[in-house]
């Protein structure tokens, strides 16, 4: 650690500790050509008025390698010195000259002659730069190994300092000329730079920009008719969109580009990905999975056999609170949404439907903010608010008022006001206990997450001071570290963006199955196979227009919890008898109706549906099948709500089952169940 922290000081100070040697080094220069030249000897050799110029080019000449001083001659020891110290300051700064000048000429030649994997990266900040310094250590590491490197090349927007400039090269990355987001358009940046890549990444934090760039590249392409960019198939282009609003456009932008697409686009926001890095490593259901597993146990050693309806039942929905409302508490806010609705029938007291406490000092402007962009959140989850800062005594007090916490995050921005929140929830939940209900105690465990800075020092000693409390039920962990976000597999590929195709491809296969049964088109699965291989995933993929592949990404992080709960019954019968009277819809829910475990994993499911499709601003159902996904106003419950409709938006199963044209689509419901329970991430929304 040391060591790292000295060579990091000098990376930081080489330039200045060059100058200054430079400098010390002309000083000795000048000192031993004043000692030598007014030694008495040439008292009557140099005129006294040329003696300045005399001695300022001799300094010259001991730079340039060619002393005034003949060798052998005796001379002051600051000139001897200065002899050989003067020429090694002249060839390190000639070297600095044409490392300058040459590094990137030679650097292409090697990329070209090696067929050189490459990332473009347009835009330079700190969030670029450190996907940059991630990249290299990756790079190095792949050497090591001897797999494909993925070098960088950046296009930043404005000019680099020089130094900057010399330091990314020396670390492997290209920089170009400054890119203007109103020259895109030429062919120079849609052409013959994207024509090198298979991979590019839009890093500028600011997304109008952003999609100014996008827009002109399409036109490009489009204007080409429709020729791929890259000419060896689709690049991968990642947007950075830190805006919803802005996305949105994005996204219609890019479904409505006629034609094959010559982009693989992918939108991300640092906020989005660092709540997708906290679900991922510590899922929101976990504690309340373990307490219906606990029960389910429990029953069993009894000799009871419980139906499926009792088991989710005794599953609580998570409560989950959120220390700051900021970009990242909203962030963090909308992923529990996906993926926080456990239970539809869960008969916990407390935990009957997911629960959101929301500590921020401006209350009310969160409550705003909240019912504006979810019109309809009291379907989704119940949200409480306490409108006080985190040194204030109404933070205990709002929160004794509520069951006890399952899961918290610390998304203040400021660092202090974030190790205090930590402090105050770890003291607070680690007294406050849990519920008691017979033998069961919940939550027996909270995770405490926290996103600091400072390479979470604070948060390493905090981490290491709760572990050695053994009684202490909390658990801290950090999230959204830049080495967790900010790397190629994370920002160009994303996991979840993987995990949902191959959701979507293994669903393919399961609804062939059930419209083969429904019906009896042998020729329909020729047809419509999407083979294993993938192509056959990339051609599905890019198949569904943007809020498809939202509700596939939502089944994909849905699926660990689906997978775990379908452990804890019987296995589903095969497909084939599952969807045999799938074309006779009533036949099919009597039939469904008398598994018990199907039906109320499907009626999970379509819960879970409904929640997603409210968490996207969709407002309520349309009775005209015409309508889906357009814009229009309903009435309920007293209120006018302006937003999406869809037909089969119904909340209640009962009602679904009965729906004349409702019910035709549970069998989808059902489908998902077989993803689920799949190898490997594999599922999608049929009802789309």
């Amino acid at each position: 650690m040391e060591k790292q922290g000295r060579n990091g000081w000098f990376s930081r100070h080489k330039k200045a500790l060059a100058m200054a040697f430079t400098a010390v080094i002309f000083g000795i220069a000048l000192i031993g050509s004043v000692e030598y030249y007014t030694q008495v000897r040439y008292a009557g050799e140099v005129v006294y008025e040329r003696l300045p110029s005399t001695i300022l080019f001799s300094v010259i000449k001991l730079y340039a390698f060619s002393p005034t001083v003949s060798t052998g001659v005796p001379t002051p020891l600051c000139y001897e010195a200065a002899k050989w110290l003067a020429p090694l300051c002249t060839a390190y700064w000639l070297l600095r000259a044409l490392e300058a000048v040459l590094r990137h000429r030679l650097e292409l030649i090697s990329r070209r002659l090696g067929k050189k994997n490459q990332i473009l990266v347009v835009g330079y900040n700190p969030e670029s730069a450190a996907f940059l310094v991630n990249l290299e250590e990756e790079n190095q590491t792949k050497r090591r190994e001897g797999g494909d490197e993925h070098l960088a090349v950046l296009v930043p927007d404005q000019v680099l300092e020089q130094e900057v400039r010399l330091e990314l090269e020396r670390e492997r990355v290209l920089v170009r000329q400054p890119l203007k987001a109103e020259d895109a358009h030429k062919g120079e940046f849609a052409g013959s730079w994207l024509r090198d890549f298979k991979e590019a990444v839009l890093f500028g934090s600011n997304s109008p920009g952003n999609f100014v760039i996008l827009k002109r590249v399409l036109d490009w392409a489009g204007s080409q008719n429709g020729a791929s960019i890259s000419g060896r198939g689709k690049i991968r282009l990642a947007v950075r969109c830190e805006n919803r609003i802005l996305r949105k456009v994005m996204e219609d932008y890019y479904d409505r580009f006629p034609g094959e697409k010559p982009l693989e686009l992918r939108l991300f926001a640092m906020a989005q990905m660092a709540a997708e890095d906290l679900f991922a490593r510590e899922p929101l259901y976990a504690n309340c999975l373990d307490r219906g597993r606990a029960w389910l146990k429990d029953q069993l050693d009894k000799g009871n056999r419980p139906g499926a309806a009792a088991v989710l039942g005794q599953i609580p929905n998570p409560h989950l609170l959120i220390a700051g409302f900021g970009s990242l508490g909203q962030a963090v806010f909308e992923e529990a949404l996906l993926t926080g609705a456990l239970s539809f029938c869960s008969q916990v007291e407390g935990y009957k439907r997911l629960r959101i406490t929301i500590i921020d000092r401006d209350g009310e402007k969160c409550r705003e903010l909240i019912q504006s962009r979810y019109p309809r959140i009291n379907k989704i989850c119940q949200v409480e608010y306490i409108a006080a800062s985190m040194d204030s005594i109404q933070v205990e007090r709002g929160l004794r008022r509520l069951p006890p916490v399952t899961y918290g995050a610390v998304c203040f921005q400021d660092q202090t006001t974030a190790v205090e929140a930590t402090e105050k929830l770890r003291w607070y939940l680690s007294l406050y206990g849990g519920l008691e209900d017979g033998n069961l105690k919940f939550p027996e465990r909270v995770p405490i997450a926290v996103r600091l800075q400072s390479g979470g020092t604070v948060l390493r000693f905090l981490m290491e001071q709760e572990a050695q409390e053994t009684e202490s039920p909390c658990a801290l962990l950090d999230f959204g570290g830049g080495k967790r976000i900010l790397n190629r597999e994370n920002v160009v590929g994303s996991r979840q963006e993987e995990a949902a195709k191959s959701f979507h491809l293994g669903y393919c296969k399961i609804q062939q199955v059930m419209e083969r049964q429904m019906n009896g088109a042998v020729q329909a699965e020729e047809e419509a196979s999407p083979g294993g291989d993938d192509d056959a995933r990339e051609r599905l993929w890019n198949g569904l227009n943007f809020e498809k592949r939202e509700s596939n990404r939502a089944q994909a992080k849905n699926r660990p919890y689906m997978a775990r709960l379908l452990e804890l019954f019987e296995p589903l019968p095969p497909a084939e008898e599952m969807f045999r009277n799938v074309g006779n819809t009533d036949q099919f829910l009597k039939e469904l109706k008398e598994r018990d475990v199907p039906d109320v994993l499907a009626a999970q499911e379509h819960l879970r549906w409904c929640n997603f499709h409210y968490v996207k601003g969709y407002v309520g159902r349309c009775r005209d099948r015409k309508d889906k996904g357009k814009v229009r106003r309903i009435q309920e419950d007293g209120e006018v709500y302006c937003g999406k409709v869809h037909n089969c938006l119904i909340d209640s199963w009962q009602e679904m089952r009965e729906d004349s044209q409702a019910r035709n689509t549970i069998c989808y419901d059902v489908c998902a169940l077989y993803g689920y329970r799949g190898q490997g991430d594999s599922g999608t929304e049929g009802k789309e």
